[in-house]
């Protein structure tokens, strides 16, 4: 294996996912929408556009995704000008252990490629990624493994050499299908039978993968 490994963001490096669910829940209350948190969770690591189609799926067509989304979006993007990215405990540690050990670091999230940017420079991070893929920049988002193959062609790399970290069912299957070895580190979502099988390892928190690492 070469000292290589792609990240997903949210719900990985940023504790984001439980405060955008907070969004979500705060305008779905707002408007009477029923069962949001369960929309969520399949939502979990898709792009844009294929959480617009679960909400539609969920909903109906006529559902308001942009007003929703919007809504959402504004109140997460407050929370957090106020309160700054909340960065997941051991994330500094172990990018800052990785780039001092010779690491090469990427990035794949299904996060626009430019939010990505600001959102690691505003917490400081963007220094440690040499190579950022946002879900714009694919047809495909995850759970299909596009994502993670564009990120391993930028780094000139081959899939399996890699290691990938990821919370969710849909990033696992992405990066797992792309044929990376993921470390699997889950957030909102419980692993099921099939994450535990297709996971190469899975750690409580990034604290220990960091001591994973450090014994190889």
């Amino acid at each position: 294996m070469e000292k290589t490994m792609i990240f997903d963001m949210d719900g990985v490096i940023f504790d984001t996912e439980n405060l955008c669910l907070a969004c979500w829940q705060f305008v779905a209350a707002k408007y009477d929408i029923d069962g949001i948190e369960e929309v969520f969770r399949q939502c979990v690591g898709v792009d844009a556009s294929d959480s617009e189609r679960l909400l539609r799926e969920w909903y109906g067509e006529d559902f308001p995704c942009d007003l929703f989304r919007r809504e959402s979006s504004v109140l997460f993007h407050k929370k957090t000008r106020e309160k700054g990215m909340p960065v997941k405990a051991g994330a500094r540690e172990l990018l800052s252990y990785l780039k001092v050990n010779g690491w090469r670091v990427g990035l794949a999230s299904s996060t626009r490629r430019a939010v990505v940017r600001e959102e690691l420079e505003q917490a400081g991070l963007l220094g440690f990624f040499e190579v950022i893929v946002g879900g714009d920049m694919v047809k495909r988002g995850k759970p299909a493994p596009d994502i993670y193959l564009k990120a391993c062609g930028e780094m000139k790399i081959r899939p399996d050499t890699a290691y990938a970290v990821e919370d969710s069912r849909n990033g696992l299957f992405s990066a797992d299908d792309a044929g990376l070895r993921v470390l699997l580190v889950p957030d909102l979502i419980e692993p099921d039978a099939e994450m535990e099988k297709r996971a190469f390892q899975i750690f409580p928190d990034l604290t220990e993968v960091r001591r994973y690492l450090s014994g190889l």
